[in-house]
């Protein structure tokens, strides 16, 4: 790494780091607001909504990198070019693709510290948040472990391996036990449950046992129609949040789908955010090069950064709708991730274009 790679790189680090320090507070602060309805609930207190949104700061700040790639930059360079040193820097024989191709260095090593954030870091904070958060809204009757969630009430007990985009549930097994024998008097176990209504269930392959004083009733049926022993609430808080899942555990769970035949689509468009994570991040930076070596170098930092701050709203807000469409019509998930990042790419090639 030369000496120009180390000077644009820590540029684009202190404009970076200020971007964060200024949008993470921020959107910690927006997600604790909708927090304070449920503070009351159980034994769900502030003081527990607080130490939530920090083990979720890891999940919001990857969700502001590509944003921060083209705002720090933008910022970077702009302040370079504003205090003359991009003048300088080709005036010495340094080419504009040489800045540039320096610049995308410091962004690699960017996103090389986000993906580890992303696979190591921010999944099992975001995991052990949700575990903590379910255990004290539900005042202590649901605790969700690594094998699955148990549900306490009254003398019966639930264990539910997982519950599927979808309100599908797998592998449940439900124990009821006699008050007054102190004993196991019911014990049901389905592969899956659908979930019909508020207060019903479709239960698939369940095996059901009555304990009746010295004799065992074992029944086996494909299918039964049976009672809701989850609120909504209950179930809500239970879901586990796809973001929730680092790239290679997403992966494996898609294969596990697969295998099962179940809807995968959301899961796919998941997973192709993740993998196309890196690519966005590049294209984020390279669009706001126009910003700072086209026609808009002599404008003020302030226009520069409305300018990229617009540029980064419209990326987020094409992709989410590209996402809901492809959904809805039910397009391949890698192209319809895969749409905003070419959109923006070509956006960028063609303003470069214009500003040489």
């Amino acid at each position: 790494m030369t000496i120009l790679d180390r000077y644009i790189g820590l540029a684009l680090a202190r404009s970076a780091l200020l971007v964060i320090l200024m949008l993470l507070p921020l959107f910690t602060l927006l997600d604790l607001v909708q927090q304070l309805d449920d503070i009351g609930t159980g034994n769900y207190g502030l003081v527990d909504a607080l130490i939530y949104e920090v083990f979720l700061m890891p999940t919001y700040l990857l969700s502001l990198v590509p944003f921060t790639a083209l705002l720090g930059t933008s910022m970077a360079l702009g302040k370079l070019a504003h205090s003359n040193e991009l003048t300088a820097m080709r005036a010495s024989g340094i080419s504009i693709q040489r800045i540039g191709l320096a610049t995308l260095k410091s962004g690699i090593v960017f996103i090389l510290f986000a993906v580890i954030i992303m696979e190591w870091v921010a999944p099992p904070l975001h995991q052990r948040a949700i575990k903590r958060q379910t255990l004290e809204l539900s005042g202590g009757n649901v605790l969700i472990e690594e094998h699955g969630s148990w549900i306490h009430q009254g003398n019966r007990f639930m264990n539910i391996s997982n519950i599927h985009e979808g309100r599908t549930l797998a592998d449940i097994h439900i124990f009821k036990f006699d008050p007054e024998k102190q004993q196991l008097d019911f014990y049901l176990h389905a592969d899956q449950a659908e979930i019909k209504g508020r207060q019903q269930w479709l239960y698939k392959d369940l095996l059901t046992k009555n304990y009746k004083e010295q004799d065992v009733v074992t029944r086996h049926e494909t299918e039964l129609v049976g009672k809701s022993y989850l609120t909504e609430k209950q179930l809500r808080v239970m879901e586990q949040p796809i973001n929730s899942l680092p790239p290679t555990g997403l992966y494996q769970y898609l294969k596990y789908l697969r295998a099962s035949e179940q809807a995968t689509e959301r899961f796919e468009m998941v997973f192709w955010q993740k993998a196309t994570f890196p690519a966005a991040v590049i294209i984020m930076m390279l669009c706001s090069f126009p910003f700072v070596f086209g026609s808009l170098r002599t404008s003020s930092a302030g226009k520069r950064i409305v300018l990229a701050t617009i540029t980064g709203i419209a990326f987020q807000l094409v992709s989410q709708l590209l996402v809901n469409l492809g959904l809805m019509l039910n397009i391949n998930p890698l192209l319809t991730t895969l749409m905003p990042i070419v959109v923006f790419l070509l956006l960028g090639a063609i303003l470069m274009r214009r500003a040489f």
